[in-house]
């Protein structure tokens, strides 16, 4: 029998149809749900959002910022709550 190790670093995947289409980029990971409610990828305008209970998605996964950071929703990158880009 062989047993391998798992991948430390490993972040996931983006799913469409269960196909991976995209790994997770650096300071991301897989976030997925197979049929229940979601919760958005908090944002420098949302850092703590709540779980989104008008109906449960099936069969969606996405590429969400590790925590501590956010999404920064003009850079498209994930930063610390901080170093969001200030909006004018």
């Amino acid at each position: 029998m062989v047993y391998s190790e798992p991948l430390r670093d490993y972040r996931g995947c983006q799913y469409i149809h269960g196909i991976c289409v995209r790994e997770c980029e650096e300071g991301t990971k897989a976030y997925v749900r197979d049929c229940d409610y979601a919760k958005p990828e908090a944002t420098c305008d949302v850092p703590n959002p709540e779980v989104d209970l008008r109906g449960k998605i099936c069969d969606y996964s996405q590429c969400y910022c590790e925590e501590p950071t956010v999404r920064d929703p003009i850079t498209k990158k994930c930063v610390k709550l901080e170093d969001c880009t200030k909006s004018n």
